[in-house]
């Protein structure tokens, strides 16, 4: 140090402190180079496979059609599909040989005849764009199935069969009203239509058959079904399923059962000179409510356990409010439906 008291090597060691700080940065730049390569590997250490795209599109697959029914067609009961057609398609339909076109056509000898052309009766233009060829049993099945579907605006308003073994049933019967009924599918036939099935059910991620879980539609209301009824056809069934028992006209008499002009809002079970069951009393009084009328019209024994009335009942929801709305008319002052 100098006299002065200043350090005269000062500049010196600030020097050397700034050439320390630079050799220890350089040193540890070099030995962070061997430890950590900054360059890019070929190939990752780890190779971390790609997660499938949750917007990845999905192969559409056509709804799949009805079950095939020609395994069950030898075995199937003729007399349920007479009872169940009689029941369900008498109102719009015969099925005698010769027998007059009604809402519908006659439909003896309707297997094997071509689709949709019935003499005399006039079909929708969108029956006629499905007419092609003749009426298989796979072709009525489709049909029976759902009509609408099978031919998308057709004027038939009949919702289907839905359940398999009743269309079986069924078109066992119309094979049976023809002179020379079609001859019933071979085994080679029936195992072509339950490979055709299969073949056509959506496989899974391993290619085994993907379960379908079965859409079911909401069932209609009543007051849905009330709005787009159609009372022509009510009366057509009325007359064809009830007028053995029943008057419709206003004062008309009694017969086997009471006379129902004006039913719709009367007292139920209670019409004047005419003498109703015990089942039916406990019942007596209520209005008789278009909810009321499905609920008899649907299942009489159901809703009045006991009752004389032998009627099995109108299954078919539209076509009881079809009746309803009927009934509703047939009066001096019909309700206000929905």
């Amino acid at each position: 140090m100098s006299k002065s008291g200043k350090d005269s090597l000062l500049g010196n060691k600030i020097a050397a402190s700034v050439l320390t700080a630079g050799l220890v940065f350089w040193g540890a730049n070099r030995i962070a180079q061997v430890f950590i390569p900054q360059d890019t590997p070929d190939h990752p250490a780890i190779a971390i496979a790609a997660l499938p795209s949750a917007t990845t599109p999905q192969t559409a697959t056509a709804a799949p059609g009805p079950a095939s029914i020609l395994a069950r067609l030898a075995s199937a009961d003729t007399a349920k599909g007479k009872a169940f057609a009689q029941q369900q398609c008498a109102a719009c339909h015969t099925f005698t040989q010769g027998g007059a076109n009604g809402v519908g056509p006659n439909l003896y000898g309707v297997l094997g005849s071509p689709m949709f052309a019935h003499a005399g009766f006039s079909f929708s233009d969108a029956a006629k764009a499905k007419a092609k060829g003749d009426w298989t049993y796979d072709t009525m099945n489709d049909w029976l199935a759902a009509p609408n579907k099978f031919a998308p605006g057709t004027a038939m308003s009949y919702p289907g069969i839905h359940n398999t073994q009743t269309r079986a049933d069924v078109v066992a019967y119309l094979r049976t009203l023809s002179a020379s009924p079609m001859a019933l599918p071979t085994p080679a036939e029936i195992k072509a239509a339950q490979t055709s099935t299969q073949a056509s059910a959506p496989t899974n991620a391993n290619g085994g058959t993907q379960p379908q879980a079965a859409a079911v539609p909401a069932a209609p209301s009543l007051d849905q079904l009330l709005t787009k009824a159609d009372p022509a056809k009510g009366q057509a069934v009325a007359q064809q399923e009830c007028s053995a028992c029943h008057t419709f006209t206003k004062g008309g008499a009694n017969g086997i059962g009471p006379n129902l002009y004006g039913i719709v809002g009367d007292k139920a079970f209670s019409r004047p000179g005419f003498s109703y069951s015990g089942a039916v009393k406990a019942k007596a009084g209520q209005p008789w409510t278009p909810a009321r009328l499905s609920a008899w019209l649907k299942a009489p024994n159901s809703y009045a356990p006991g009752t004389a009335m032998s009627f099995a009942g109108i299954k078919n929801d539209q076509t009881r409010a079809d009746v309803i709305a009927y009934l509703n008319q047939n009066a001096a002052t019909p309700a206000k439906l929905p």
